[in-house]
């Protein structure tokens, strides 16, 4: 008998019913439902650990779900007197306890959450508070000065709540909490109600404010029990910030559970992180590819380090075969890919632990998710192995209720399919097996153009990262006046190695082996490092622009 959650996925898929997970909550949803309580409060009553906070400074703390249930109480009595039901709560962070407690006590009391990732300056900040008309602001004091800055330009912000210090007229938080009363009813919610609002990462334009519902804690739930496995035992470390929806996905997933989450603040280190999987028993890790391939780089960190893990997952970009390997040789597990966007609020096409692993596939839809290939412009379904873009039907629990204040960009996101039945159009190209295994291309404006065909950067960027002078690559077209385009690479490289002539004939050798004739990179350019975004994904629209400069 499997000891997994999901022992047949095929068998559940085709019995599943959303029920099954609004079932699982204490009130009756999806009529009556708070993300807060249902993830929090509900445990309060017991002696379980709720998270689990190691500093980059060294400092150590547990919170029990009794306390986080305490002071979010307390927080959403603080919110009760400077906002109202529905107002936006936006915060500016690190991964620190106070920012978990702001969360769950914001959504308590009914207002709208979101937050905004620490690598982004003044402008960000501002266009983010001033777009979705932010009420109140909850910084730190070592980020006031940022935040202080981006209120010139968000003139709807008239409180900040600052943990450490401030500045004067600011909600001192520590204060604040203390003043407050510790005994709170959650707001009496519905699945329909407003719950959070977080920001696309704006890569390929404007950035969109992407609103989720109260009913959306069902959707997370489904996954972080057939794919993530969580179960009450565990600890938990996704290392997503909850500057971005995925971060709150896993933190509100797992409680949802009542699972043990670990939390550190400080940025990938491969001997920081790999003295902290030595220090604490971390049985789940959730990390990015960028994380597993440098640790792949500096596996000596791993030297003697007594590991606990179970089960690794990945998000962000697709990993390679040898990443795959590499993670069963040397962690122990097998890291399993996930799929997801801000828009889907949710991992909904995953790899799960008792299915076959086809590495660099992007796995199969979630129970309760109709996935397809489609036609952009038709909406047809496409058959097994012909690209199109990845759909979904917006018919889950964690899709979003759409763009704020933004219905045009809302409905361009769909095509109706010749049934008449529509689908939600992802922006993400992908082919499907006959299987129904789902494997990535790239965006749509990733996709090459050379001679006629198209290639997709990924089974590139794979193989040129499986030759062992190879640290990360990125391809991308450089226009050729017979071609129409070639594929060019951009190579970081392992130590030790020196990027010559030599060895960039030995690496396009390497890839022809591996690959079609047309997909191998006829240019090779070596660099020190590869621009990514905040979340860590390669932007290969600044290589684009670099490339064709």
């Amino acid at each position: 008998m499997s000891s997994h959650n999901l022992p047949d996925y095929e068998a559940e898929r085709d019995g599943f019913d959303w029920s099954r997970f609004f079932d699982e909550a204490d009130w009756d949803a999806p009529e009556h439902l708070n993300i807060a309580h249902e993830c929090v409060d509900r445990y309060a009553d017991t002696d379980r650990v709720a998270l689990r906070y190691a500093g980059s400074d060294g400092s150590r703390e547990s919170l029990s779900f009794a306390e986080l249930a305490e002071r979010s109480n307390r927080f959403a009595n603080v919110l009760e007197t400077h906002t109202d039901p529905g107002d936006r709560v936006v915060s500016y962070m690190p991964r620190i306890p106070e920012h978990y407690v702001a969360l769950v006590g914001a959504l308590k009391a009914g207002r709208v959450w979101g937050s905004v990732n620490e690598r982004y300056g003044p402008d960000g900040i501002a266009y983010r508070l001033d777009d979705c008309d932010a009420a109140v602001a909850v910084t730190t004091d070592e980020n006031r000065d940022t935040v202080g800055d981006a209120l010139d330009d968000a003139p709807s912000v008239h409180t900040v709540v600052t943990v450490g210090g401030g500045e004067p007229g600011d909600v001192r938080y520590e204060r604040a909490l203390a003043d407050a009363d510790p005994t709170y009813e959650a707001a009496e919610t519905s699945g329909d109600s407003n719950a959070l609002l977080y920001y696309t990462s704006g890569t390929t334009g404007p950035a969109k404010g992407v609103l989720h519902e109260h009913r959306w804690v069902a959707g997370v739930a489904a996954t972080q029990y057939y794919a993530v496995d969580l179960t009450e035992d565990d600890l938990y470390w996704s290392t997503g910030d909850i500057g971005w929806l995925t971060g709150v996905i896993n933190t509100l997933g797992a409680w949802f559970w009542g699972t043990e989450l670990f939390v550190y603040d400080g940025e990938f280190d491969p001997a920081d992180w790999a003295a902290l999987l030595d220090e604490y028993p971390i049985s789940v890790l959730f990390s990015v590819p960028t994380a597993y391939r440098m640790f792949r780089e500096r596996e000596d960190v791993l030297d003697g380090v007594d590991l606990d893990l179970r089960h690794a997952l990945s998000i962000g970009e697709p990993l390679s075969a040898g990443v795959v390997d590499w993670g069963e040789e040397t962690l122990g597990v097998t890291i399993h890919d996930t799929y997801g966007q801000t828009e889907t609020g949710n991992m909904i096409i995953n790899n799960y632990p008792t299915m076959e692993l086809r590495p660099g596939s992007m796995g199969k839809p979630l129970p309760g998710i109709t996935a397809a290939v489609v036609d952009p412009d038709t909406g047809e379904e496409l058959p097994p192995g012909e690209t199109g873009v990845i759909a979904q039907r917006g018919d889950y629990p964690c899709f979003f209720a759409g763009y704020w204040d933004n219905p045009e960009k809302t409905a361009d996101c769909f095509v109706e399919g010749p049934d008449g039945d529509e689908w939600y159009l992802s922006g993400d190209l992908a082919s499907r097996d006959e299987d129904g295994y789902f494997w990535f291309e790239g965006r749509a404006d990733d996709v090459i153009l050379s001679s006629g065909y198209r290639i997709g950067p990924f089974d590139v960027e794979s193989s040129l990262g499986e030759h062992p002078a190879v640290a990360e690559a990125a391809v991308v077209p450089k226009p050729h006046p017979e071609r129409g385009n070639i594929v060019k690479a951009y190579v970081t490289l392992s130590e030790g190695y020196e990027g010559d002539d030599d060895l960039t004939g030995e690496i396009q050798s390497h890839v022809k082996s591996e690959l079609a004739a047309h997909e191998y990179p006829r240019e090779i350019e070596y660099v020190e490092e590869l621009p990514k975004t905040v979340t860590g994904k390669i932007r290969r629209t600044e290589l684009r622009d670099r490339t064709e400069d």
